[in-house]
């Protein structure tokens, strides 16, 4: 599974340059072409930051299967629609045929973000319970994916979250914080296997570029990563991108159900690390 992003353009309130909508759809329709050959299916992720704006993430994934017939997972995030909102999301996903929805619960809007998050669901378990009786009224096939922190899985509030999103009707878990290298591997693969949930889970591989950004993303995504991450990033680029090529080959030959590639909005990586 492969992460692009929805065409994207700048916000502002007191207008700024035309929007030209052509070119967006074009690089958008060209970025996803460019993974095809790597991604069983693209997953069209959900962008945070009130400086842009986004195509509806379920416009974005019907287009691309119209146009270049891929799979797509459009992500739905609960805490940014209200139930109704969310619940004719579902069925407008579910009507246009598409393979997978993926739901996340939403991270808070910042103060200064002039808006807020909605909270008409208890949890993203509830969320997904109420779109599973959607698709059921539907008997549609769409399988519905949701996320999980493989970290905290030893516990027994985050095991628990995770049961109750399959039960809620989820096919499958897609991890954070991402696998790194062959400790971090080693590690999630027995906190899968404890919880029994090896064949649900999708680990993430997330390509890194240098030390700064293993540190900024520590800061902003509240990651702590392996000290192995930090020397490979000492080394270089080209360190970083061995050890994550050493994580998509080892996912491949130990019986994990696929491989979550996040690609920081430079789809050409996913034929490095994936070819």
């Amino acid at each position: 599974m492969v992460e692009v992003f929805p065409p994207l353009s700048p916000y502002s309130r007191r207008g700024g340059d035309r929007i030209d909508f052509d070119h967006l759809l074009d690089r958008f329709l060209e970025d996803a072409g460019s993974v095809r050959a790597h991604a069983d299916v693209l997953l069209i992720a959900d962008v945070k930051n009130t400086k842009l704006l986004k195509f509806s993430t379920l416009e974005a994934a019907a287009l691309l299967k119209e146009r270049l017939g891929l799979e797509v997972a459009p992500v739905l995030v609960a805490r940014d629609f209200n139930r109704p909102q969310f619940l004719s999301s579902v069925l407008t996903g579910l009507s246009l045929g598409l393979d997978y929805l993926m739901f996340a619960w939403g991270d808070d809007f910042p103060g200064s973000a002039r808006t807020t998050n909605v909270r008409d669901f208890r949890s993203l378990a509830e969320a997904i319970g109420e779109a599973a009786i959607l698709r059921r009224r539907a008997k549609a096939a769409t399988k519905f994916l949701a996320p999980i922190n493989v970290e905290r899985l030893s516990k027994h509030r985050e095991g628990a979250r995770a049961r109750a999103r399959l039960r809620a009707g989820a096919e499958y878990l897609l991890a954070q914080p991402p696998t790194t290298d062959s400790e971090s591997l080693d590690r999630h693969d027995e906190l899968l296997r404890e919880g029994e949930l090896k064949d649900r889970v999708l680990l993430n591989v997330f390509p890194f570029r240098d030390l700064k950004d293993v540190r900024e993303c520590e800061a902003y995504f509240g990651w702590r990563l392996p000290k192995g991450l930090h020397d490979a990033a000492e080394k270089g680029e080209r360190a970083l991108f061995e050890a994550e090529k050493e994580v998509v080959m080892a996912l491949r030959s130990r019986g994990f159900p696929g491989v979550y590639l996040n690609t920081r909005g430079t789809p050409a990586i996913a034929e490095r690390l994936l070819s």
